[in-house]
């Protein structure tokens, strides 16, 4: 009976966290699992997560290789395999979009079984739009069709000056997939035509030095056109002193109900690992930092990510990022939204939801 209890209790409680997100203030408002990481195979860095059903998916970059874990609560993760077939592969995004007709060259599966899709940035690879990589796959660890994605004209990466804010790219951020949008580029790729595409990209781009995010579109996640020629849509505030001046990169965009879009990114002065920050826009295009940022920073005096606090992943009411140690150790760790600023009520409903999930890890770490 206690079993069953504690799986209601999980279940109501965070169901209430996710009934009651309402505004932007709340999504700065999040708890980390006094347990972290949650994952730490030896390294792991870059996470990306999809949840299919019940059961969360997560790829990381590992010491050799993507690494595949799964988890049916999101805190309880065990590494499948590693991922074969990519290029020199770190910072990969994988979206899980349903079946998919793809190029499929060669002997490769038929398209119509590729699931899941990655996107990357190829090592070693920083000054051209080759930085970029894509591939398909039909269950997320034997990758096809690998290959750098392209551009229209110099509007995602312009290595034509050094100055240039996408001079280079470490890779994309975030993909937002729209079913219904259009089969070719809707261009001129503006305000008023970005969500009209079957593909958005927030993709990061540097000059070498800053880093920025900048925005593109697809028909077919392989060739983009970047939004009014090629400009970033969230770069450093360049403000002396503010904990994200000079670097804004890896992030999640989620659009909400309200057509509200919430961004978590990652950023520093100095470094875009520095700590993780929030961001809300009307159209996914301009962007308003949020006052209380950062929402953790790698000065927090947590001791397993004191050296970097970066890459969010959202979810729902959950979100995975990466910690470096001051030794050296990456690792992956997980936080709550605690929906309501203020609410003793309800941190106590997400510090209660936390502490049952790491009582399950170690029950399940003793078997």
């Amino acid at each position: 009976m206690r079993r069953v209890h504690t799986t209601v209790l999980v279940a109501i409680l965070m169901g209430l966290l996710c009934a009651s997100v309402p505004t932007a203030q709340a999504m700065v408002m999040w708890v980390e699992d006094a347990a972290n990481p949650v994952y730490d195979p030896g390294k792991a860095y870059y996470p990306t997560v999809v949840l299919d059903g019940g059961t969360y998916e997560m790829w990381s970059t590992g010491s050799g290789g993507i690494q595949y874990a799964t988890s049916t609560d999101g805190v309880n993760w065990t590494t499948v395999d590693t991922a074969s077939g990519l290029t020199n592969p770190h910072h990969v995004l994988v979206k899980k979009f349903g079946p998919f007709t793809g190029c499929n060259t060669g002997n490769n599966p038929s398209g119509s079984n590729m699931r899941y899709r990655i996107w990357y940035w190829r090592s070693g690879e920083i000054y051209s739009i080759n930085a970029i990589r894509y591939a398909e796959s039909p269950d997320g660890v034997t990758w096809y069709n690998d290959q750098p994605i392209t551009q229209e004209g110099y509007t995602v990466i312009d290595n034509r000056k050094s100055t240039n804010w996408n001079r280079g790219s470490y890779g994309p951020c975030d993909i937002l997939f729209n079913p219904s949008g259009s089969d070719i580029i809707v261009s001129p790729v503006d305000e008023d035509s970005v969500w009209q595409n079957k593909f958005v990209m927030y993709y990061d781009g540097t000059t070498g030095g800053t880093e920025s995010i900048g925005l593109a579109v697809s028909s077919d996640g392989r060739h983009w056109e970047g939004y009014n020629g090629g400009i970033p849509v969230l770069t450093g505030s360049g403000v002396p002193g503010d904990w994200d001046t000079t670097y804004v990169s890896r992030c999640t965009v989620v659009k909400a109900d309200d057509d509200t879009y919430h961004m978590w990114y990652s950023g520093g002065d100095g470094r875009m690992d520095h700590g993780i920050g929030y961001a809300s826009s009307n159209d996914g295009i301009a962007w308003t930092r949020h006052v209380g940022n950062p929402i953790f920073h790698k000065d927090d005096g947590v001791a397993w990510r004191a050296k970097r606090t970066y890459t969010p992943v959202v979810i729902g009411t959950d979100m995975w990022f990466t910690g470096k140690s001051q030794s050296g150790t990456y690792a992956v760790g997980h936080a709550v939204l605690i929906p309501e600023p203020g609410s003793l009520a309800l941190f106590g409903i997400a510090t209660a939801a936390l502490a049952i999930k790491r009582r399950k890890r170690g029950r399940q770490t003793a078997r």
